[in-house]
C-alpha cells in the first residue's frame, strides 16, 4: 500500500466541498452529544455515526463529541471496539457507521473495496504496559518503571506462574497483536530464553488473559489484573502507573517500521500478522455523508488536535494511506 502526504489545507478545502456537494445528509436517530441549536449560523441535521477502535473510547466519547456537535451543529453517535471486529461487523452490515476511526490500516483492508480503499493517518498510539499499584508485584513494577531495574526484568516477571497479565485478543484487536509482537521483539532485544513467548502469552486466544478492550483497563483498576496492555493515551487519561517501552518495542515511529515488521502473531484462523506501526486512521465508510465529512474534517482540525492532544495522542500532519485516486471525489484534493 502506497502513502502520500496531503497538504492540509486542500483536505480541509475538499471536506468543505465534499459537505456542500451532497447536500443535507443522514438523518440516522442517534444518542445526540449536541444538536443544531447548538451552532450558532447553522440548521444542519444529520449524525455522524463513528466505528472506532476501543481504545478511542474515553476521548471520543467524553471530549471530541461534545465538542464537535457544539461546533458543527451536528449529532454524534459512537460505538467501540476492537478494530478488526469492529471492520468485521461493518463488513457483515451488522452495524452500518459513516464513519471508520481504526488503530492501523489492516483493520480498514477488511472493508476494501466495497467500503473504502483510503484512510487518513493523523496520530500514534504508543503500546506501554499499565499496571496496578496495589499488585503484589508492585514494588518491581515501580523500580522497572522508573530505571532502577532493567526492562528486561519485566518479561521475567510477567512470565512468573502468579503473575495476572491482562491483554486483548490478536484475533480481532491491533493492541492485541502488537502487545505479542513486542513480546516477540523483547525476547530478541534482550536475548531472553525463547520458552517466555508461551509462559507470559500461552495461545493467541488465551482465555486467562483475553479480555475485552473496552473493559481490560477497568478490571485492572479494580485489582484483577496485576499489568495489562495499555496504549499511551489511555493511561494518561486514566491516570494509570505504566511502564514505557522503547521505541523500538512501542509501535509508534514510522522509521522503526522494518523492525516491527520482523515480529509476526499467528492468529487462529492460520492468518500471519506482521507488526506495524499504530496509527490512528479515520475514513467514511460508503458513500460520504455531509456529518461524516464534517467529523473528519474536526477532528483533523485546530479544535480536535487540541483534544487528541490534551489526551495523549501524539499527533502529526495529516497523510493518506491507501489508494489516494480512490479517495472520494471532494474529499481530498492535490496540490
Amino acid at each position: 500500500m502506497g502513502i502520500s502526504g496531503i497538504s492540509f489545507k486542500s483536505i480541509l478545502l475538499g471536506m468543505f466541498l465534499a459537505a456542500a456537494l451532497a447536500g443535507c445528509g443522514s438523518t440516522a436517530s442517534s444518542r445526540s452529544t449536541g444538536s443544531s441549536a447548538s451552532h450558532p449560523t447553522s440548521s444542519v441535521s444529520g449524525t455522524a455515526n463513528v466505528a472506532y477502535a476501543g481504545s478511542l473510547q474515553n476521548v471520543n466519547e467524553l471530549n471530541v463529541s461534545p465538542a464537535f456537535s457544539k461546533a458543527t451543529g451536528y449529532k454524534y453517535q459512537g460505538k467501540g471496539g476492537g478494530a478488526m471486529g469492529m471492520a468485521q461487523e461493518i463488513k457483515s452490515k451488522t452495524i452500518a457507521p459513516n464513519v471508520f476511526e481504526s488503530i492501523g490500516y489492516a483493520p480498514v483492508q477488511l472493508i476494501e473495496p466495497k467500503l473504502t480503499s483510503w484512510a487518513i493517518a493523523f496520530s500514534s498510539s504508543p503500546l506501554v504496559v499499565a499496571y496496578n499499584p496495589n499488585s503484589k508485584y508492585a514494588m518491581e513494577l515501580n523500580a522497572m518503571k522508573s530505571g532502577q531495574k532493567p526492562l528486561a526484568d519485566l518479561f521475567t516477571l510477567m512470565a512468573q506462574p502468579g503473575f495476572h497479565l491482562g491483554r486483548t485478543n490478536p484475533n480481532t484487536d491491533p493492541q492485541g497483536q502488537a502487545f505479542y509482537e513486542m513480546v516477540d521483539l523483547a525476547i530478541k532485544k534482550y536475548h531472553l530464553p525463547s520458552s517466555l513467548m508461551q509462559e507470559i502469552l500461552g495461545p493467541v486466544d488465551n482465555s486467562h488473559e483475553v479480555y475485552s478492550e473496552t473493559g481490560i483497563l477497568s478490571l485492572l483498576q479494580s485489582g484483577g489484573l496485576d499489568a495489562a496492555s495499555a496504549f499511551l493515551p489511555e493511561a494518561v487519561q486514566r491516570h494509570l502507573d505504566y511502564i514505557s517501552l522503547p521505541i523500538s518495542l512501542n509501535f509508534s515511529s514510522q522509521a522503526d517500521a522494518t523492525t516491527y515488521q520482523t515480529a509476526t502473531v499467528h492468529l487462529s484462523n492460520g492468518s500471519v500478522v506482521k507488526g506495524a506501526p499504530l496509527t490512528i486512521d479515520i475514513t467514511t465508510v460508503g458513500t460520504p455523508t455531509p456529518a461524516a465529512v464534517s467529523f473528519i474534517h474536526f477532528i483533523l482540525g485546530t479544535q480536535g488536535q487540541a483534544i487528541m492532544k490534551k489526551a495523549g495522542y501524539p499527533t502529526f500532519s495529516p497523510v493518506v494511506i491507501g489508494n489516494q485516486q480512490a479517495v472520494p471525489n471532494g474529499i481530498l484534493t492535490t496540490g
